[in-house]
Protein backbone atom coordinates (compact mmCIF):
# COMPACT_ATOMS: atom_id res chain seq x y z
CA UNK A 1 0.00 0.00 0.00
CA UNK A 2 1.44 3.30 -0.95
CA UNK A 3 1.01 6.26 1.58
CA UNK A 4 1.48 9.84 1.28
CA UNK A 5 2.13 12.50 4.45
CA UNK A 6 1.20 15.56 3.89
CA UNK A 7 1.33 18.97 5.70
CA UNK A 8 -0.03 22.21 5.32
CA UNK A 9 3.88 23.62 6.07
CA UNK A 10 4.24 22.12 2.34
CA UNK A 11 1.34 23.69 0.17
CA UNK A 12 2.05 23.67 -2.99
CA UNK A 13 -0.13 25.08 -5.82
CA UNK A 14 -0.90 22.50 -9.02
CA UNK A 15 1.49 23.13 -11.92
CA UNK A 16 0.32 24.70 -15.32
CA UNK A 17 0.87 22.96 -18.35
CA UNK A 18 1.60 25.03 -21.36
CA UNK A 19 -1.25 23.24 -22.65
CA UNK A 20 -4.39 24.26 -21.16
CA UNK A 21 -6.36 26.49 -22.77
CA UNK A 22 -5.84 30.29 -22.11
CA UNK A 23 -9.33 30.82 -20.66
CA UNK A 24 -8.70 27.90 -18.09
CA UNK A 25 -5.64 29.48 -17.18
CA UNK A 26 -7.20 32.88 -16.83
CA UNK A 27 -9.19 31.30 -14.75
CA UNK A 28 -6.88 29.43 -12.90
CA UNK A 29 -4.46 31.92 -12.22
CA UNK A 30 -7.33 34.07 -10.91
CA UNK A 31 -8.15 32.24 -8.80
CA UNK A 32 -4.69 31.99 -7.62
CA UNK A 33 -4.67 36.27 -7.32
CA UNK A 34 -7.46 35.81 -4.87
CA UNK A 35 -6.82 32.56 -2.67
CA UNK A 36 -2.39 33.37 -2.37
CA UNK A 37 -3.02 36.48 0.07
CA UNK A 38 -5.21 33.45 1.85
CA UNK A 39 -2.59 30.47 1.72
CA UNK A 40 -1.51 28.99 4.98
CA UNK A 41 2.28 29.27 4.81
CA UNK A 42 2.23 29.14 1.34
CA UNK A 43 1.74 32.85 -0.96
CA UNK A 44 3.47 35.69 0.95
CA UNK A 45 1.58 37.36 3.34
CA UNK A 46 -0.57 36.05 6.18
CA UNK A 47 -2.66 32.87 5.78
CA UNK A 48 -5.87 33.17 6.25
CA UNK A 49 -7.04 30.03 4.57
CA UNK A 50 -6.59 26.68 3.36
CA UNK A 51 -6.11 26.32 -0.14
CA UNK A 52 -4.25 23.89 -1.91
CA UNK A 53 -4.00 21.40 -4.73
CA UNK A 54 -2.18 18.01 -3.84
CA UNK A 55 -1.76 15.44 -6.73
CA UNK A 56 -1.94 11.26 -5.92
CA UNK A 57 -0.84 9.15 -8.35
CA UNK A 58 -1.55 4.64 -8.31
CA UNK A 59 -0.06 4.28 -11.47
CA UNK A 60 -0.69 1.33 -13.53
CA UNK A 61 -3.29 -0.59 -12.69
CA UNK A 62 -4.63 -3.55 -14.84
CA UNK A 63 -8.89 -4.24 -14.92
CA UNK A 64 -10.36 -6.82 -12.42
CA UNK A 65 -7.59 -5.67 -10.25
CA UNK A 66 -7.31 -2.79 -7.97
CA UNK A 67 -4.79 -0.34 -5.89
CA UNK A 68 -4.72 1.43 -2.41
CA UNK A 69 -3.10 4.11 -0.89
CA UNK A 70 -3.71 6.25 2.11
CA UNK A 71 -2.86 9.90 1.89
CA UNK A 72 -2.20 11.39 5.49
CA UNK A 73 -2.75 15.23 6.06
CA UNK A 74 -0.90 16.78 9.19
CA UNK A 75 -2.22 19.53 11.98
CA UNK A 76 1.15 20.90 12.98
CA UNK A 77 -0.30 22.87 15.34
CA UNK A 78 0.67 22.75 19.10
CA UNK A 79 -2.57 24.36 20.52
CA UNK A 80 -5.48 24.78 18.11
CA UNK A 81 -7.61 21.84 16.41
CA UNK A 82 -8.84 21.49 13.18
CA UNK A 83 -12.80 21.09 11.93
CA UNK A 84 -13.76 19.73 8.54
CA UNK A 85 -17.00 20.50 7.25
CA UNK A 86 -16.58 17.63 5.42
CA UNK A 87 -14.78 14.98 2.66
CA UNK A 88 -16.38 14.30 -0.43
CA UNK A 89 -15.89 13.10 -3.65
CA UNK A 90 -16.35 16.15 -6.62
CA UNK A 91 -19.08 14.11 -8.28
CA UNK A 92 -19.12 15.01 -11.98
CA UNK A 93 -15.51 13.90 -11.44
CA UNK A 94 -16.20 10.38 -10.33
CA UNK A 95 -19.09 9.78 -12.26
CA UNK A 96 -17.54 6.82 -13.49
CA UNK A 97 -17.50 5.12 -9.91
CA UNK A 98 -13.07 4.43 -10.72
CA UNK A 99 -12.27 5.51 -7.59
CA UNK A 100 -13.19 5.15 -3.68
CA UNK A 101 -13.25 6.33 -0.21
CA UNK A 102 -12.70 3.64 1.45
CA UNK A 103 -12.26 4.85 5.47
CA UNK A 104 -11.44 8.29 6.95
CA UNK A 105 -9.62 8.22 10.46
CA UNK A 106 -7.94 10.66 13.06
CA UNK A 107 -5.04 9.07 14.59
CA UNK A 108 -6.14 5.47 14.80
CA UNK A 109 -10.07 6.18 15.04
CA UNK A 110 -12.46 6.01 11.97
CA UNK A 111 -14.87 8.87 11.53
CA UNK A 112 -17.26 10.21 9.50
CA UNK A 113 -16.81 12.37 6.48
CA UNK A 114 -18.96 15.16 8.01
CA UNK A 115 -17.83 17.35 11.07
CA UNK A 116 -14.27 15.74 11.56
CA UNK A 117 -12.19 17.25 14.50
CA UNK A 118 -7.94 16.85 13.91
CA UNK A 119 -6.64 17.40 17.35
CA UNK A 120 -3.61 19.46 17.84
CA UNK A 121 -0.57 17.51 16.31
CA UNK A 122 -2.75 14.45 15.00
CA UNK A 123 -3.21 13.42 11.53
CA UNK A 124 -5.82 12.91 9.45
CA UNK A 125 -5.66 9.77 6.99
CA UNK A 126 -7.62 9.36 4.16
CA UNK A 127 -7.51 5.26 2.44
CA UNK A 128 -8.31 5.17 -0.96
CA UNK A 129 -8.81 2.53 -3.82
CA UNK A 130 -8.45 2.66 -7.52
CA UNK A 131 -10.67 0.01 -9.31
CA UNK A 132 -11.06 0.82 -12.87
CA UNK A 133 -13.97 -0.42 -14.62
CA UNK A 134 -13.05 0.24 -17.65
CA UNK A 135 -10.81 1.20 -20.24
CA UNK A 136 -12.17 5.05 -21.14
CA UNK A 137 -9.95 8.21 -20.00
CA UNK A 138 -11.67 10.16 -17.96
CA UNK A 139 -13.21 13.79 -19.43
CA UNK A 140 -11.05 16.33 -17.51
CA UNK A 141 -9.49 19.30 -17.00
CA UNK A 142 -8.14 20.88 -14.22
CA UNK A 143 -4.93 20.70 -12.28
CA UNK A 144 -3.16 22.06 -15.60
CA UNK A 145 -3.84 19.28 -17.86
CA UNK A 146 -6.55 17.94 -20.27
CA UNK A 147 -7.77 14.66 -21.05
CA UNK A 148 -10.21 12.84 -23.02
CA UNK A 149 -11.32 15.57 -25.57
CA UNK A 150 -8.85 17.39 -28.01
CA UNK A 151 -7.86 20.73 -26.72
CA UNK A 152 -10.33 23.04 -26.73
CA UNK A 153 -8.42 26.08 -28.71
CA UNK A 154 -7.01 23.74 -31.37
CA UNK A 155 -9.47 22.69 -33.13
CA UNK A 156 -8.54 19.46 -35.63
CA UNK A 157 -10.68 17.04 -37.26
CA UNK A 158 -11.85 14.10 -35.33
CA UNK A 159 -9.81 11.43 -36.97
CA UNK A 160 -6.76 13.14 -35.50
CA UNK A 161 -8.28 13.67 -32.34
CA UNK A 162 -6.04 12.03 -29.74
CA UNK A 163 -6.73 11.69 -25.85
CA UNK A 164 -4.20 12.06 -23.72
CA UNK A 165 -2.46 9.61 -21.54
CA UNK A 166 -3.70 6.46 -23.62
CA UNK A 167 -1.18 4.04 -24.51
CA UNK A 168 -0.70 0.22 -25.16
CA UNK A 169 -4.73 0.19 -24.44
CA UNK A 170 -4.49 1.72 -20.97
CA UNK A 171 -6.88 4.69 -20.38
CA UNK A 172 -6.06 7.85 -17.74
CA UNK A 173 -8.58 8.13 -15.12
CA UNK A 174 -8.76 10.96 -12.51
CA UNK A 175 -11.15 12.36 -9.89
CA UNK A 176 -11.16 15.40 -7.69
CA UNK A 177 -11.66 14.95 -3.58
CA UNK A 178 -12.57 17.85 -1.73
CA UNK A 179 -11.70 18.40 1.72
CA UNK A 180 -13.78 21.59 3.31
CA UNK A 181 -12.56 23.35 6.43
CA UNK A 182 -14.36 25.53 8.34
CA UNK A 183 -12.13 26.18 11.46
CA UNK A 184 -9.04 27.66 12.35
CA UNK A 185 -9.26 29.08 8.93
CA UNK A 186 -12.03 28.57 6.06
CA UNK A 187 -10.64 26.53 3.05
CA UNK A 188 -10.82 23.65 0.77
CA UNK A 189 -8.06 21.19 -0.20
CA UNK A 190 -8.15 19.62 -3.31
CA UNK A 191 -6.53 16.27 -3.93
CA UNK A 192 -6.33 15.03 -7.71
CA UNK A 193 -7.06 11.05 -7.62
CA UNK A 194 -4.80 9.75 -11.41
CA UNK A 195 -4.80 6.58 -12.16
CA UNK A 196 -3.60 4.48 -15.40
CA UNK A 197 -5.99 1.84 -16.41
CA UNK A 198 -4.74 -1.21 -18.71
CA UNK A 199 -6.39 -4.09 -19.79
CA UNK A 200 -7.27 -7.04 -17.52
CA UNK A 201 -4.95 -10.62 -17.20
CA UNK A 202 -7.33 -12.25 -19.59
CA UNK A 203 -7.71 -8.73 -21.80
CA UNK A 204 -10.84 -7.79 -19.78
CA UNK A 205 -11.79 -4.27 -21.11
CA UNK A 206 -14.54 -3.77 -18.73
CA UNK A 207 -14.97 -5.08 -14.79
CA UNK A 208 -17.84 -5.03 -12.53
CA UNK A 209 -21.05 -5.58 -15.43
CA UNK A 210 -23.73 -7.95 -14.85
CA UNK A 211 -22.48 -11.27 -14.90
CA UNK A 212 -23.86 -13.56 -17.56
CA UNK A 213 -24.87 -17.40 -17.12
CA UNK A 214 -23.22 -19.09 -14.65
CA UNK A 215 -22.19 -22.93 -15.54
CA UNK A 216 -21.23 -25.22 -12.46
CA UNK A 217 -18.62 -27.49 -12.45
CA UNK A 218 -15.22 -27.63 -12.39
CA UNK A 219 -14.47 -25.61 -9.40
CA UNK A 220 -17.82 -23.35 -10.03
CA UNK A 221 -21.12 -23.08 -8.24
CA UNK A 222 -23.67 -20.99 -9.01
CA UNK A 223 -26.31 -19.47 -6.30
CA UNK A 224 -29.41 -18.90 -7.55
CA UNK A 225 -32.55 -17.37 -5.50
CA UNK A 226 -33.51 -14.50 -3.24
CA UNK A 227 -32.37 -12.01 -1.53
CA UNK A 228 -34.27 -10.73 1.61
CA UNK A 229 -32.93 -7.11 2.64
CA UNK A 230 -34.46 -6.20 6.26
CA UNK A 231 -33.14 -2.61 7.79
CA UNK A 232 -35.89 -2.27 10.63
CA UNK A 233 -35.82 1.26 11.30
CA UNK A 234 -36.70 2.13 7.92
CA UNK A 235 -38.51 -0.72 6.12
CA UNK A 236 -42.08 -1.13 8.48
CA UNK A 237 -42.97 -4.15 6.80
CA UNK A 238 -39.55 -6.34 7.82
CA UNK A 239 -37.79 -8.04 5.43
CA UNK A 240 -38.13 -7.43 1.54
CA UNK A 241 -37.96 -9.89 -1.23
CA UNK A 242 -35.68 -8.47 -3.64
CA UNK A 243 -34.17 -9.95 -6.77
CA UNK A 244 -30.87 -10.94 -8.03
CA UNK A 245 -30.69 -9.88 -11.92
CA UNK A 246 -28.46 -12.82 -12.23
CA UNK A 247 -26.72 -16.16 -10.46
CA UNK A 248 -24.01 -15.40 -8.09
CA UNK A 249 -20.84 -17.13 -9.12
CA UNK A 250 -18.57 -18.40 -6.76
CA UNK A 251 -15.15 -20.51 -7.23
CA UNK A 252 -14.95 -23.64 -5.06
CA UNK A 253 -11.26 -25.53 -4.74
CA UNK A 254 -10.74 -28.28 -2.28
CA UNK A 255 -12.73 -26.60 0.37
CA UNK A 256 -11.37 -23.46 -0.14
CA UNK A 257 -14.49 -20.83 -2.06
CA UNK A 258 -13.73 -17.42 -3.08
CA UNK A 259 -16.22 -14.81 -4.43
CA UNK A 260 -15.28 -11.65 -6.77
CA UNK A 261 -17.50 -9.10 -5.26
CA UNK A 262 -17.15 -7.69 -8.98
CA UNK A 263 -19.49 -10.76 -10.07
CA UNK A 264 -22.18 -10.07 -8.08
CA UNK A 265 -25.23 -9.16 -9.53
CA UNK A 266 -27.16 -5.75 -8.48
CA UNK A 267 -30.20 -6.01 -6.45
CA UNK A 268 -32.51 -2.89 -7.03
CA UNK A 269 -35.59 -1.45 -4.04
CA UNK A 270 -37.27 1.20 -5.03
CA UNK A 271 -37.35 3.94 -1.52
CA UNK A 272 -40.89 5.81 -1.69
CA UNK A 273 -42.34 8.81 0.53
CA UNK A 274 -45.31 6.87 0.68
CA UNK A 275 -44.02 4.03 2.11
CA UNK A 276 -41.09 5.47 4.26
CA UNK A 277 -42.36 8.72 6.30
CA UNK A 278 -38.59 9.69 7.08
CA UNK A 279 -38.97 10.50 3.00
CA UNK A 280 -40.00 13.85 2.25
CA UNK A 281 -43.51 13.98 0.29
CA UNK A 282 -43.08 13.12 -3.45
CA UNK A 283 -40.01 11.67 -2.98
CA UNK A 284 -38.19 8.35 -5.01
CA UNK A 285 -35.32 7.40 -5.11
CA UNK A 286 -33.59 3.86 -6.29
CA UNK A 287 -31.51 1.95 -3.60
CA UNK A 288 -28.88 -0.32 -5.57
CA UNK A 289 -26.63 -2.84 -3.98
CA UNK A 290 -24.23 -4.22 -5.98
CA UNK A 291 -20.40 -5.57 -4.91
CA UNK A 292 -17.82 -3.77 -4.36
CA UNK A 293 -15.06 -3.17 -7.23
CA UNK A 294 -12.12 -5.27 -6.63
CA UNK A 295 -12.77 -6.81 -3.48
CA UNK A 296 -12.77 -10.84 -3.15
CA UNK A 297 -14.31 -12.60 -0.37
CA UNK A 298 -12.74 -16.33 0.84
CA UNK A 299 -13.61 -18.51 2.95
CA UNK A 300 -14.63 -22.29 2.93
CA UNK A 301 -17.16 -24.59 1.94
CA UNK A 302 -17.34 -28.43 3.28
CA UNK A 303 -19.94 -29.60 1.33
CA UNK A 304 -22.68 -28.58 3.67
CA UNK A 305 -21.71 -25.12 4.97
CA UNK A 306 -20.42 -21.41 3.44
CA UNK A 307 -18.67 -19.34 5.08
CA UNK A 308 -17.30 -16.16 3.76
CA UNK A 309 -15.58 -13.06 4.91
CA UNK A 310 -14.23 -9.57 3.07
CA UNK A 311 -18.04 -9.68 1.55
CA UNK A 312 -18.16 -5.98 0.88
CA UNK A 313 -21.13 -4.34 -1.00
CA UNK A 314 -20.99 -1.11 -3.03
CA UNK A 315 -24.46 1.27 -1.97
CA UNK A 316 -25.80 3.68 -4.38
CA UNK A 317 -28.97 5.85 -3.98
CA UNK A 318 -29.79 7.42 -7.65
CA UNK A 319 -33.22 10.19 -6.96
CA UNK A 320 -36.22 8.64 -9.60
CA UNK A 321 -37.07 4.91 -9.89
CA UNK A 322 -34.11 3.68 -12.19
CA UNK A 323 -35.04 0.14 -14.61
CA UNK A 324 -32.79 -2.85 -13.40
CA UNK A 325 -31.63 -3.04 -16.67
CA UNK A 326 -30.12 0.70 -17.11
CA UNK A 327 -28.55 -0.05 -14.16
CA UNK A 328 -24.40 0.60 -15.02
CA UNK A 329 -21.35 0.76 -13.42
CA UNK A 330 -20.75 4.51 -13.84
CA UNK A 331 -24.04 5.83 -12.92
CA UNK A 332 -23.91 9.09 -11.08
CA UNK A 333 -25.49 8.90 -7.75
CA UNK A 334 -26.18 10.96 -4.68
CA UNK A 335 -24.88 8.55 -2.30
CA UNK A 336 -22.42 5.90 -3.26
CA UNK A 337 -20.42 3.99 -0.94
CA UNK A 338 -18.54 0.74 0.38
CA UNK A 339 -19.41 -1.37 3.43
CA UNK A 340 -16.97 -4.08 4.00
CA UNK A 341 -15.36 -6.67 5.57
CA UNK A 342 -18.61 -8.42 6.04
CA UNK A 343 -18.93 -12.25 6.50
CA UNK A 344 -21.84 -14.16 4.81
CA UNK A 345 -22.30 -17.25 6.02
CA UNK A 346 -24.60 -20.38 6.02
CA UNK A 347 -28.12 -20.47 8.47
CA UNK A 348 -29.55 -23.90 6.64
CA UNK A 349 -27.04 -26.21 5.46
CA UNK A 350 -26.72 -27.12 1.87
CA UNK A 351 -29.13 -29.99 1.20
CA UNK A 352 -30.26 -31.67 -2.24
CA UNK A 353 -29.08 -28.51 -3.88
CA UNK A 354 -30.64 -25.87 -1.69
CA UNK A 355 -29.08 -23.35 0.94
CA UNK A 356 -29.34 -20.50 3.09
CA UNK A 357 -26.83 -17.90 4.01
CA UNK A 358 -27.35 -14.89 6.23
CA UNK A 359 -25.09 -11.44 6.62
CA UNK A 360 -25.83 -9.04 8.88
CA UNK A 361 -24.19 -5.31 9.92
CA UNK A 362 -24.93 -2.03 11.99
CA UNK A 363 -24.07 0.99 9.74
CA UNK A 364 -22.37 4.08 11.31
CA UNK A 365 -23.89 7.32 12.46
CA UNK A 366 -23.02 8.82 9.46
CA UNK A 367 -22.58 5.99 6.70
CA UNK A 368 -23.33 8.07 4.17
CA UNK A 369 -22.53 11.79 4.07
CA UNK A 370 -25.51 12.58 2.92
CA UNK A 371 -27.73 14.51 5.15
CA UNK A 372 -31.07 13.23 4.66
CA UNK A 373 -30.18 9.70 4.10
CA UNK A 374 -28.03 9.29 6.89
CA UNK A 375 -31.45 10.56 9.17
CA UNK A 376 -32.61 7.09 8.47
CA UNK A 377 -29.73 5.12 7.71
CA UNK A 378 -27.28 6.45 10.22
CA UNK A 379 -26.35 3.41 12.73
CA UNK A 380 -29.26 0.93 11.15
CA UNK A 381 -29.40 -2.78 11.54
CA UNK A 382 -29.22 -4.11 7.89
CA UNK A 383 -29.85 -7.80 7.83
CA UNK A 384 -29.78 -9.94 4.47
CA UNK A 385 -31.18 -13.50 3.47
CA UNK A 386 -29.99 -15.28 0.57
CA UNK A 387 -32.10 -18.68 0.17
CA UNK A 388 -32.10 -20.24 -3.03
CA UNK A 389 -30.18 -22.87 -4.58
CA UNK A 390 -26.50 -23.76 -5.22
CA UNK A 391 -25.73 -25.75 -8.44
CA UNK A 392 -22.47 -27.34 -7.95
Amino acid sequence: MNSTFFSFKETKLAHISQKSSPVWCLTFYSLVFVLCPLVLNSCSGSGGQFADMRLQEFGETRITESKKTTITIGNPSTTEEQHLRLVKFDAVSNAAGHFHLDSIMVGDQIVSPQDIVVPPGSILKLQFTYSPLNLETSLANYGGWETGVPERWQPQPLEEATNEGIEKGGALQRAIVQLVYDFPREGIVFVQLVGKALPGPRGEEESGVVPGECSPGDGTACYTGGFALDIPGLIPDGPKDLELTGPVRLSISGTAATLRMDEFPPVVMYLRSQEISQLPSGVTATLIISGAPGEVAEGTFDGSRLELSNVAFRIRVVLGEVPVDQVTVGMAAIVDIVIEKLTLKTIEPYDHGEIALHLETTLSSHPTGNELFDQFLGGADVIVVMRGELAL
